[in-house]
């Protein structure tokens, strides 16, 4: 069996533990398939990142096939590019001159509530990726539809779903995951709402303060509330929480650079949690936790529905949210046993959809049937891939750094030109707006 090359476009960070976990999450589930004999990601990228000429040669002259995702990556205004339209930041001649195949897995289209279409060359460039690859697969079913509208018709059937891998940690981390918990009154929260939401009519300071009265009055009764903010923007719910006095301890996931396992491990033994990102969602679930959301982004609507429980996404601007929150919060307390058996079916669903779908990818670019399995990683070997994780995405930051100096040194390059060109040949408008640039340039 042929173990296959592969390149993956990520986006390394400490600063959201959604996407701390996921891209690491796709490597593993693709490395661990059939016992480990099937991929290995030999290198990766930044995608977010302009793609140049000399990485599409290495990419043509060292892999076998390229894979991008998952993630959120089809939205506009994070990583505003006019080169693709949507998160991966390569030009459509670029993409042309790809000369591997392309696996898009675990994508979503993550156009927030009410927001603006994407522009061009979102069109062609979604389509061209898709004639480009093997596999095009997206993460819940509702991404699947809305993205067949921007795709041409004899391709639609094309596009799979594929869930998140962070849906199926219970089986990348067997070892951490607990099939039973204590049946204890426990919530964890995480909660941001902003400006694209606000846009949309959310009221980011309402929606906090109806949770924090809620989650008051569940502590009030004996319930356990814990903070558990993904990233940064995260904090002001965390600190509204801590000034009224309601959490009993806090678990912050991100800024750290040790934390990538870290949210993997509290999940394994939490009961419910309440959150408004999709991660707040997946990443729990993963591990067994009963996920509730607030429906603040289409996303949300689209997991909860897929897991069986569109009930389990509440609107914060529907009246008497503050009552359907306590209400579910407890129902689903009392159905805690019978619930967490409910999910592990949907799963076991989700990682035989995984499955079936990495054999396919390997059938399409070997043409060798593989019955899938897979091998889960030892806990020395979650160290090293921790300090591996760790060690990339600092050489990725330096490959930041120097393009970022090539690109200043490239433009004080042609100031200088341009402050050497003669005066003669100057208009008088020129040498106006010139005088102060060769003082800076002379010190005189």
């Amino acid at each position: 069996m042929k173990r296959l090359r592969l390149f993956h476009f990520d986006i390394k960070t400490y600063g959201n533990y959604g996407d701390t976990l996921l891209f690491e999450a796709v490597r593993e589930l693709f490395e661990g398939f059939a016992g480990g004999d099937a991929f290995e990601v030999v290198q990766s990228r930044q995608l977010r990142d302009p793609v140049t000429p000399r990485l599409v040669d290495f990419i043509n002259e060292n892999v076998d096939a390229v894979v991008i995702g998952g993630g959120g990556l089809f939205l506009s205004d994070t990583n505003p590019n006019q080169r693709s339209g949507w998160q991966w930041n390569i030009s459509l001649d670029l993409l042309r001159r790809i000369e591997k195949p392309l696996i898009i897995f675990s994508v979503g289209n993550n156009r927030f509530i009410d927001q603006a279409d994407f522009a061009d060359p979102f069109r062609e460039h979604v389509n061209l990726t898709l004639e480009k690859s093997v596999f095009f697969g997206l993460r819940n079913h509702g991404s699947v539809e809305t993205i067949k509208e921007y795709i041409s018709a004899p391709n639609r059937d094309r596009v799979k779903y594929q869930p998140c891998p962070t849906t199926v940690s219970s089986y990348l981390y067997p070892d951490l995951y607990q099939a039973e918990i204590p049946h204890e009154r426990r919530i964890a929260a995480e909660s941001i709402v902003g400006k694209r939401q606000a846009r949309a009519g959310f009221d980011a300071g309402k929606i906090y303060a109806d949770q924090v009265d809620v989650l008051e009055k569940l502590s009030g009764e004996g319930w356990r509330i814990e903070s558990v903010p993904h990233a940064r923007a995260d904090m002001g719910f965390h600190d509204l929480l801590t000034e009224r006095g309601v959490v009993s301890s806090e678990h912050v996931l991100w800024g750290s650079r040790d934390v990538l396992y870290k949210g993997i491990e509290y999940f394994a033994d939490l009961p419910i949690i309440l959150g408004t990102r999709g991660h707040a969602q997946m990443v729990p679930f993963g591990m067994g936790t009963i996920p509730l959301s607030l429906y603040v982004h289409h996303k949300i609507r689209y997991f909860a529905t897929d897991i069986g429980h569109a009930d389990w996404a509440i609107d914060p601007r529907k009246d008497g949210f503050q009552d359907t929150l306590y209400t579910t919060i407890n129902e689903v307390h009392e159905r805690q046993p019978e619930l967490r058996k409910e999910l592990a079916d949907v799963r076991q669903r989700f990682f035989d959809t995984s499955m079936g779908n990495l054999a396919d990818i390997y059938k399409s670019l070997t043409g060798e049937t593989v019955t899938p399995s897979f091998r889960a990683l030892t806990p020395p070997e979650r160290r090293t891939a921790a300090r591996a994780y760790d060690a990339s995405m600092r050489f990725d930051k330096m490959e930041q750094d120097n393009g970022r100096l090539k690109r200043e040194l490239n433009k004080a390059r042609k100031d200088l030109e341009l402050a050497a060109v003669p005066r003669q040949s100057m208009t008088a408008g020129l040498r106006r707006r010139l005088r102060p640039l060769r003082k800076k340039l002379t010190g005189s």
